[in-house]
């Protein structure tokens, strides 16, 4: 998907995904993903602390999406024009959605995917390109994965389709 500002600046989506992200403290300077996959165990990454960041040493179970470097895409005041914003909904229907939010300057942002009492069934997280001088957003990806609780995800080539 690419979105063009009035002044002709494209933003061009690279990747989204969910799954495990290395949080080593680089996060700002580049978005290591570790695994990607679309079935995940939500007991083993609750038990061993991929909410928190330390799922075998400095993982963190999250939803990412990557595009242009920010520097490629500012307003006339020097400010990146594009920001991202995000509507994840879990199994039982609910939804919470994101105000706006900055970009990294290396183009991606991620969100730690917190389970609360939803623990089985497909997720789905909607993202919008938003932006800042107009205040228009525009979807442009979808990301959909399935937790089970106490059975190991295996690779899966899973597809779900969204509502």
């Amino acid at each position: 998907m690419i979105l063009q500002t009035a002044s002709g600046q494209n933003w061009t989506l690279k990747d989204s995904g969910a799954g495990l992200i290395a949080a080593d403290g680089n996060e700002k300077q580049r978005l290591n993903i570790i695994r990607r996959n679309s079935t995940w165990d939500a007991k083993d990454l609750s038990e061993n602390g991929a909410l928190k960041g330390k799922y075998n040493g400095n993982q963190l179970f999250a939803a990412w999406i990557q595009g242009p470097e920010t520097k490629d895409f500012l307003n006339s005041s020097g400010i990146p024009v594009w920001m991202y914003r995000y509507k994840i909904t879990s199994p039982d229907g609910k939804t919470v959605e994101s105000e706006p939010k900055e970009f990294f300057a290396a183009g991606f942002s991620f969100f730690a995917i917190e389970f609360g009492s939803h623990t089985e069934g497909v997720w789905k997280i909607e993202w919008f390109i938003h932006n800042r001088d107009t205040r228009q957003s525009s979807q442009v990806a979808t990301t959909l994965f399935q937790t089970t609780w106490g059975r190991p995800a295996t690779k899966s080539n899973d597809s779900f389709r969204a509502n």
